[in-house]
């Protein structure tokens, strides 16, 4: 029987409560709704801690008025509405006086489904990823109910073999289409070959057809990890994991869809395993864990060194994950001036022109920023209780 989330990222969650801090005294008084920009989560034993903050001026935070879910819950906005899924529920909370309250009724998706990313049409229409059924659900957020499902079955590499799920995850929707990511796995640790992506009318849910390539391996890290993405040339982009380093024979990298097509671009494959690294131990990363795109053509995010890492690798108290800035255009990377964190406090957000990076590090555990603008950085600007597991700016 298959396993549906990746062994590494497992590994990183389930280590995540042997390192954190427990609970701090108030460090601010509680925001009003006007306040509130952020949204953002940390792991801390066995739980996920959600909470609200107003801005980078505070100096640190706790979980005093956070809600509490199973560790690895994941938390996705739109329109100013926080939605949260454990993979079997799926919860909506609203900002108010300063902390998260649940507005409408809580979805109840099937034992196994593992809902794991959602992509908004409307704020009538949204797609969920059920990893573990095969399908992605329709539902109307507005009510939090279910209207259809896509089954996707039938683009499942395994059927020869009895398996019929090809692992939907991570979304995102251009022109009217849904693209999704298929995972294909064929263990716990080995896929399919290449990358495979399903498209979907929007208008009629129907699927349009699946698309291959065999130049990167698995477009999904199986959990939400900042991508698919649209550039400002109207360009997606698909970052493969190539199940984490766990399969030989496969690479990583990023592949794109041009604007107003629907297959891959062959002229464009970007493999960062082939890029001389400067400044790490090593000079060469394995695969790309936690990003954003900033912009201009350019991501932040973080890559695992295997340079910088114990032999054997030492999950709890390895920071052998670097904050780099990718440039896809020029097919470059440059590390950033932070010091390493550990693989399971790998958060990261734009706000407006600044990225803010949750990462533990040498120097402690909080929010650092760096500053687009001007190329200068604040480090440790904000401190948290907790390791920092996902950031969103409310807007």
């Amino acid at each position: 029987m298959k396993h549906y989330f990746l062994i590494a990222a497992l590994v990183l969650l389930s280590l995540v409560g042997l390192t954190s801090c427990g609970k701090d005294s108030p460090d601010f008084p509680p925001s009003t709704k006007s306040e509130v920009g952020f949204v953002h989560s940390v792991n801390i034993g066995e739980n996920t801690y959600i909470s609200l903050f107003k801005d980078l001026s505070v100096s640190s935070l706790n979980t005093d008025n956070a809600l509490v879910l199973p560790k690895g819950a994941f938390t996705f906005v739109y329109k100013n509405k926080i939605y949260v899924t454990d993979t079997e529920h799926l919860y909506k909370y609203i900002p108010k006086d300063g902390i998260l309250v649940q507005e409408g009724n809580t979805m109840l998706f099937p034992s196994g489904a593992k809902a794991t990313y959602i992509t908004f049409l409307s704020e009538k229409k949204a797609y969920v990823s059920c990893l573990g059924l095969g399908k992605v659900w329709i539902i109307d957020p507005s009510s939090m109910t279910k209207t259809g499902e896509i089954d996707l079955s039938g683009y499942s590499l395994g059927k020869l073999a009895g398996d019929n799920n090809p692992e939907p995850c991570a979304s995102i929707i251009r022109d009217g289409i849904l693209y999704v990511t298929l995972c294909q796995l064929k263990s716990a640790y080995s896929c399919e070959k290449g990358a495979h992506i399903a498209l979907i009318d929007t208008k009629t849910d129907k699927p349009i057809k699946m698309i291959s390539d065999p130049r990167a391996t698995m477009a999904s890290s199986m959990t939400p990890a900042g991508d698919p993405f649209v550039d400002e040339k109207g360009d997606i982009y698909f970052y493969c994991v190539a199940m984490f380093g766990y399969q030989p024979g496969v690479k990583e990298g990023f592949l794109r869809i041009k604007k107003g097509e629907q297959d891959f671009d062959n002229s464009y494959c970007f493999t960062l395993a082939d890029v001389n690294l400067e400044g790490v131990k090593g000079n060469r990363t394995s695969y790309a864990y936690n990003k954003v795109y900033g912009g201009n053509g350019k991501v932040y995010g973080y890559l695992n060194i295997p340079g910088a890492a114990s032999n054997p690798p030492d999950y709890v108290h390895d920071k052998s994950f670097q904050a780099f800035e990718i440039n896809l255009y020029n097919k470059t990377c440059k590390k950033m001036n932070f010091s390493g964190t550990v693989g399971w406090a790998t958060s990261i957000c734009k706000s407006g022109n600044n990225i803010i990076f949750g990462m533990s590090t040498d120097q402690g555990m909080g929010y650092s920023v760096y500053h687009m603008d001007d190329g200068s950085y604040e480090k440790l600007k904000v401190k948290v209780s907790g390791a920092p597991y996902m950031l969103h700016e409310l807007k």
